[in-house]
């Protein structure tokens, strides 16, 4: 077996248009997720990466939408694991999908390559360093953030952001 080679490259400003995604939601806090017997996050993934639409897609990037933050990270918000919004047809007459609209605007894009999910999980350690350094000219927005996977060894995460 390879190894894989994991990279992390510096956030990137980019202004991002409009995605409609759907996917399965639930609302959580970066407290409960400390705990393995309140965790949302990684069962979501599991419910949705065994969907069989999901299963067979070998094109559609997977997101991973963070929004309707009840305040910052330190307040409830809700997670989506997606697809972008008309990729199967299943949708239409699925009640347990969600529909959500990431807004366009600015985000900081932060990108690594490597094993899942060491490398997101990395990944989301050097935004968080990011954004806590004293220099940092940006400020989070909590409007929307999401995790995109276009290949099974590489994400960006995009921050929504503000200038200080």
């Amino acid at each position: 077996m390879t190894a894989i080679k994991e990279d992390v490259v510096s956030p990137v400003l980019v202004n991002q248009d409009v995605i409609e995604l759907s996917g399965l939601m639930v609302r959580t806090s970066n407290r409960a997720e400390q705990d393995s017997h309140t965790q949302k996050i990684g069962p979501l993934w599991q419910q949705f990466m065994g969907r069989a639409d999901i299963q067979n897609n070998i094109s559609s990037p997977i997101y991973g939408s963070y929004y309707d933050y009840e305040s910052d990270h330190n307040g409830e918000f809700s997670v989506l694991a997606g697809w972008v919004a008309g990729f199967t047809q299943v949708e239409a007459d699925n009640s347990e999908l969600t529909g959500l609209t990431l807004a366009g605007g600015d985000y900081l894009r932060f990108s690594a390559i490597g094993e899942m999910p060491a490398a997101v999980i990395r990944l989301w350690g050097q935004v968080w360093h990011y954004f806590s350094a004293d220099n940092c000219q940006f400020e989070r927005s909590y409007g929307t953030d999401y995790e995109c996977y276009s290949s099974n060894e590489g994400v960006d995460i995009y921050i929504g952001v503000k200038l200080k």
